[in-house]
């Protein structure tokens, strides 16, 4: 009955740990949170899980993306360095 809730909440912790993928998963999350979210009424048993995997989502999705543009400052830097000349 609360499957968008679940899958949300699920897909939300994922994209907290799993590096790189985390990214389409948390996007993937914070959509069935956002559907979830709509359907149901804020004293459903449910809405407390869409709540969390939306939350989880956003941070999911803040954490893979300072990682990602993190790693890629960090490559376009040392790529410009000639510290073998």
């Amino acid at each position: 009955m609360y499957q968008k809730t679940v899958t949300s909440c699920v897909l939300g912790m994922m994209s907290i740990f799993l590096p790189f993928v985390g990214i389409i998963l948390g996007w993937f999350g914070f959509l069935f949170a956002n559907k979830a979210l709509d359907e149901l009424s804020t004293d459903a048993p449910g809405y407390r899980y869409a709540l969390g995997g939306k939350i989880c989502s956003i941070v999911g999705l803040c954490l893979q993306s300072c990682i990602l543009i993190f790693i890629l400052a960090a490559y376009f830097f040392f790529m410009n360095l000639n510290l073998f000349m």
